[in-house]
């Protein structure tokens, strides 16, 4: 487990970016902020940067999953009430 910042110019903003990643996220976010500061790049941008990849591919996977759930084997029309029912509502 990696707990130490890289080096940075701005370690306010990598402590920010790293406190806005969600905690499933962290140990991940600091080997990319590292990755980055050995690359020359900015590290909290680099965090940022994965934890919307993260955020969009997570959202993309849900939805996908949801709709496959719904229209399978079925030949009618999804409502409104199925959403909520699939959702746990």
């Amino acid at each position: 487990m990696v707990t130490a910042l890289p080096p940075t110019d701005e370690p306010a903003k990598l402590r920010l970016e790293l406190k806005l990643c969600p905690t499933c996220d962290r140990e991940d976010a600091m080997q990319e902020a590292w990755l980055a500061s050995l690359e020359g790049r900015r590290p909290a941008r680099a965090v940022n940067t994965f934890a919307q990849r993260e955020r969009r591919y997570r959202q993309r996977v849900r939805a996908s999953g949801c709709a496959q759930g719904l229209t399978a084997g079925r030949s009618r029309v999804v409502t409104s009430a199925d959403l909520r029912v699939r959702r746990g509502r």
